[in-house]
């Protein structure tokens, strides 16, 4: 058989969570990191942590104008039925209904059992994500939590631990179950990326223009970040700005372009870390603390393209 028929029938099988025939092997897709040049010393998610430290577990709200895609897909119990609300979806295979014998495997992932929904926020040890207010399941029951920025996709598999209803629709906890060192780490990426915004505060602003004729003002955070804004003495525009993300600094003035620059003492970073430094800045940016002013949040958005 070509490589390539195999390849499909095996993503196919897989997908499906059928047995597979004799001979053929499972086929799995490694976990793919967001950053490989830069956030490399990001520890993977925590794995189990005692109730008391869970508790203390800092949630990372995620700004609706972030943009993370999040698909929910029903895994359940062995044997299990699908859950109220599901699309009654065969499995077909070229016009033809397959015959299953057997239920799919515990913890696989149905194609036919997927809903959207909107990532609320994410801590190291899982997220809270609101579906559909028809959609019935169960504490404890198992999923799959596919979550998708631009090109990149990450796949967390999880259990619900609690399920709240809103206006809105359900707000379903999610507890993360990573087993793998490379889905742990991008999943700490993705916590990295959206606490670096969303925990700025504002430090301090001068009411005096300082040596360089402008006023300047300071956010910072118990993370590595820090935000540095310079602003027209006359009429207080903002005219240029240097975000510090981890070992990482962005700079840019009013007519200029952008600047970024690695390490300690700051130097220009390659081309391959400006291009993953570049994607950090533009990921971060939608994903604000509210204390950094409507102005200031525009003006870091010309640069975030």
């Amino acid at each position: 058989m070509p490589w390539d028929n195999s390849t499909r029938l095996l993503t196919f099988w897989s997908n499906q969570g059928l047995t597979l025939p004799r001979g053929m092997v499972e086929l799995k897709i490694p976990a793919m990191l967001f950053f490989k040049r830069i956030l490399k010393d990001v520890k993977p998610a925590a794995g189990a942590v005692p109730p008391v430290e869970r508790r203390s577990l800092k949630r990372y709200g995620i700004n609706p104008h972030f943009p993370i895609k999040a698909v929910l897909s029903y895994s359940g119990p062995k044997g299990s039925h699908p859950p109220l609300g599901a699309p009654p979806k065969g499995w077909h295979w070229k016009g033809r209904q397959l015959d299953v014998p057997h239920p799919p495997p515990s913890g696989t992932p149905r194609k036919s059992w997927q809903w959207k929904g909107r990532l609320l926020d994410c801590s190291e040890r899982g997220a809270r994500i609101q579906m559909g207010p028809t959609l019935t399941m169960e504490a404890r029951d198992l999923c799959h939590l596919k979550l998708t920025v631009e090109e990149f996709e990450l796949t967390v598999p999880c259990h619900i631990t609690n399920i709240r209803e809103h206006d809105e629709g359900l707000v379903f906890g999610l507890r993360q179950d990573i087993a793998d060192e490379t889905t742990g780490k991008a999943f700490g990426q993705l916590i990295e990326v959206l606490a670096l915004g969303s925990t700025l505060k504002l430090h301090g602003k001068t009411t005096e223009p300082d040596n360089s004729g402008y006023l300047v003002e300071h956010y910072v955070s118990n993370r590595p970040a820090r935000l540095s804004v310079w602003r027209h003495a006359t009429n207080e525009a903002v005219t240029a700005f240097e975000f510090q993300l981890k070992d990482n600094l962005v700079r840019a003035a009013a007519g200029h372009g952008m600047q970024y620059l690695v390490g300690t003492p700051a130097r220009s970073a390659t081309p391959a870390q400006a291009e993953e430094i570049k994607r950090l800045f533009n990921w971060v940016v939608p994903n604000l603390a509210a204390a950094v002013p409507e102005d200031v949040r525009k003006f870091l958005h010309r640069y975030a393209v």
